[in-house]
């Protein structure tokens, strides 16, 4: 009896044509699982190199994959690296748009999830995700009905063939507004909620490699705020 099967593409972009070790072995882990334990998925890595411009290479891959009718696309930067599992959870999860956290390339711990104060996230119960307003785009996987609305929204332009600007820079009240956030309001101008599988944070290579663990960072952070909290509260009990 025969199936159609999921189509999913791994968009990635890399304007000097490199990637880092830890992507590329990862990435021949996922194809190789995806080929034993995954019947019903059918797998394509796509790259757009010598493009200097993020946000147009990004589009290019973009409007390459919702032209080839792909069910799902999966954003992952070739400058990272993660535990192929993610992936899988990832294309998994019922939901329209999920993402990995990934740890910016600075000395202190800070991550690509906006707000960045963990109390303007929630948990969500019923898929086990956080929601949050905004995630970068190095690990994100959105749905066929995500990418419609994204690309509906999106200002046109051509070259070779019709294409649309699916990730834009914006300037607002004098501040530069990322690609990664104009996907995002995209996404929740048309109702979509962004999520974000904290089981997970990649790797990101740069000078060096930046490691983390934003479950791990999250729970701290929330326990110390809830301590000052307290503190704060003892406080004004004591001068009453």
């Amino acid at each position: 009896m025969s199936f159609t099967k999921r189509k999913v593409a791994i968009l990635c972009p890399s304007y000097d044509g490199k990637v880092v070790c830890d992507f590329a072995v990862t990435m021949a882990v996922i194809f190789q699982r995806a080929a034993v334990e995954r019947p019903d998925l059918e797998l394509n890595l796509n790259f757009w190199m010598g493009e200097a411009l993020l946000q147009k290479a990004r589009s290019n891959l973009f409007g390459e994959a919702y032209d080839a009718g792909v069910d799902d696309i999966v954003f992952i930067d070739s400058d990272q690296s993660f535990d192929a599992q993610a992936f899988f959870d990832l294309i998994d999860h019922p939901v329209d748009v999920v993402g990995v956290p990934v740890p910016m390339k600075v000395e202190e711990e800070r991550y690509n999830l906006r707000p960045e104060d963990p109390w303007k996230h929630s948990w969500n119960p019923y898929v086990n995700l956080l929601e949050v307003e905004c995630i970068g785009t190095g690990f994100l996987r959105l749905s066929r009905a995500a990418m419609t609305a994204v690309w509906e929204q999106s200002t046109p332009y051509f070259e070779d063939k019709p294409r649309r600007l699916i990730c834009d820079l914006q300037i607002i009240d004098g501040g530069l507004i990322s690609e990664d956030v104009q996907l995002c309001k995209k996404l929740t101008d048309a109702g979509f909620k962004i999520f974000v599988d904290v089981a997970y944070t990649c790797d990101h290579f740069g000078v060096k490699k930046y490691e983390g663990d934003y479950e791990e960072f999250l729970r701290k952070r929330m326990e110390h705020e809830l301590h000052n909290q307290t503190l704060a509260i003892g406080e004004q009990a004591a001068g009453a």
